[in-house]
């Protein structure tokens, strides 16, 4: 034999389909086989049949400068808001900026600008806020 041959004895094999290369293999038991049905769920008798408390997710319309519909979280009646204009993040910036800017004189403008401020939807008959849109 030649030298630095090492022959067809000393080959390493041929990995076959069950060789893993460090990549994860997912164990036994952790996933359910593609054709198994719903899981088993057993009552216990005596207990009560109504179903346990369920929460409903009530998905608001864009509520934005003027008054909507909405319904309301904390009465359940459909109502069309009342809106109030509240100094949020984008008014206090403003300021900022124009103090930055050197108009001192002209810093508190943003707080009597309805459109510098965010705008709270309160319902009329209960009177908690509904939805608050947020500039900025």
């Amino acid at each position: 034999m030649e030298k630095g041959h090492l022959g067809p004895e000393s080959a390493p094999p041929y990995p076959g389909p069950s060789t893993n290369y460090g990549g994860a293999v997912p164990q036994p038991g952790l996933y359910p086989s593609p054709n198994a049905g719903p899981p088993n769920v057993a009552y216990q008798a005596g207990l009560t049949s109504a179903p346990e408390s369920v929460t409903q997710v009530v998905v608001m319309p864009s509520l934005q400068d003027s008054p909507g519909r909405a319904q309301c979280p904390h009465c359940r009646q459909t109502v069309v808001t009342q809106t109030e204009h509240k100094a949020g993040l984008m008014t206090w910036a403003i300021c900022g900026g124009l103090t930055l800017f050197g108009c001192f004189l002209c810093c508190c403008i943003p707080f009597c600008v309805g459109s510098c401020q965010d705008v709270e939807h309160r319902c009329p008959n209960c009177r908690k806020t509904v939805h608050v849109y947020k500039r900025c």
